[in-house]
């Protein structure tokens, strides 16, 4: 009986020891995981600054005055990093900078940035922007063709006279 104690109390022990170890990889596979999402934060915070310190992030910030008039309403321009690009490739992250006017948005320039380097390498027009004047100087080319024609005052009259012509005439043939 205490033979079989002591092999209960042995097999408890390494049961224990492996749970323990088991606990301790899942803990270490959630540190990685947690660090991995830390360095992917600190790659987005830093690419995205560095679009806001680009030469073609103020140039476009400098037309939203312009743009607001032709648009008639508020006109953004955001620095945007792309999280799910990272995924085709893992050294290089996506990002734009895109222009929000109303419910339309426009990537205006496409930047990538490099992870290993810790800086933008590419930065090219997108050319969705050039589209966009495109689309507003042949609206404003193009005349409408919805519009009704209009009718002329002396027209107008001249219908009113018809309908009252034939009521003179009964009333004076009913007066004699």
């Amino acid at each position: 009986m205490k033979h079989s104690l002591s092999l209960f109390f042995i097999f408890l022990l390494s049961a224990t020891s492996l749970f323990a170890q088991s606990g301790k990889e899942e803990r270490q596979a959630q540190q990685e995981e947690k660090k991995a999402a830390n360095k992917d934060k600190v790659d987005y915070n830093l690419f995205r600054r560095q679009i806001l310190t680009l030469k073609e992030y103020s140039d476009e910030r400098k037309k939203i005055p312009a743009l607001q008039k032709a648009a008639k309403g508020p006109v953004k321009i955001v620095a945007v990093v792309d999280s799910l690009s990272g995924d085709e490739d893992p050294k290089k992250l996506t990002g734009y900078i895109r222009r929000d006017a109303g419910e339309n948005s426009i990537n205006v320039y496409e930047i990538t940035f490099d992870r290993s380097v810790k800086k933008i390498t590419a930065v090219r027009a997108t050319g969705e922007a050039d589209e966009d004047k495109e689309e507003a100087a042949d609206e404003k080319k193009a005349p409408a063709k919805h519009a009704a024609p209009k009718k002329k005052k002396g027209d107008d009259e001249d219908d009113d006279e018809e309908e009252e012509k034939p009521s003179r005439k009964k009333q004076k043939e009913e007066d004699d």
